[in-house]
């Protein structure tokens, strides 16, 4: 029995950009090899789906850079499915497990999902400080040289004063036996929207600035009414 991309799109609820990529690299996802005419074993696909993985296997699954993304995912209360199998080890030490299909169909799901570009649906801003914006998540250090700040301290504060609302709370680390600690890392979508909202607000200060510069200009260094500058304006905002 045979089945087809489509077929295995709609069976196991794995996106379709997601399914490209894992078939592209089937020499590290180990996805099936096609029959023929992008036709696939119905029983080997289904074997591979109902594989149990774990958080290294997940991050080359979902083309994550770092293991310890996954391990975030997983820290962070109600985001990630849980775990299909759990072991403890004599050591005390958890070996949890999912099912690849349970893995791909929450990815399908989420906001955000997968390795595809950021924001899909928004504009990506075009000047993200050389940040590689490829990544679901994103450290502190990252998010403040995207948004702008001169470093992680000013974008902190900014945060802790509610200034940055879109971009909601980070993912906190799963709890480390030692030295080093992870980061805390940040939402790559949310933070991209973040940008967005803060550049389309200052090009709107800075037109608006224009505009009262060249009415003041207009009246020959005349007194210029607020009327005037708010006619000129445009924008709808207060002035």
């Amino acid at each position: 029995m045979s089945i087809d991309f489509d077929g295995i799109v709609a069976r196991y609820g794995v996106s379709p950009e997601r399914l490209r990529c894992i078939v592209a690299r089937a020499s590290e996802t180990g996805f099936p090899a096609p029959r023929s005419d992008e036709q696939w074993d119905a029983e080997a696909v289904e074997a591979w789906m109902g594989d149990l993985v774990r958080a290294s296997h997940i991050a080359v699954l979902l083309q994550l850079k770092r293991e310890q993304t996954v391990t975030a995912y997983v820290a962070k209360p109600g985001y990630f499915p849980e775990p299909d199998e759990l072991e403890v080890t004599p050591a005390g030490y958890k070996r949890k497990q999912w099912r690849r299909s349970v893995v791909l169909a929450w990815d399908a799901g989420r906001s955000g999902r997968g390795n595809r570009a950021p924001g899909r649906g928004r504009s990506v801003p075009q000047d993200t400080a050389g940040v590689d914006v490829s990544q679901p998540t994103l450290t502190s250090r990252e998010v403040a040289a995207v948004l702008g700040f001169a470093d992680t301290a000013s974008f902190a504060s900014a945060h802790a004063q509610g200034r940055l609302d879109g971009l909601g709370e980070p993912i906190e680390p799963a709890e480390a036996s030692g030295p080093p600690r992870p980061s805390r890392r940040w939402d790559t979508v949310a933070v991209l929207a973040e940008a967005e909202r803060r550049r389309g607000a200052s090009d709107g200060h800075r037109a608006r600035v224009s505009v009262c510069l060249r009415a003041l200009e207009e009246a020959a260094c005349g007194p210029v009414s607020a009327v005037a500058l708010q006619a000129g304006d445009g924008s709808g905002a207060p002035l």
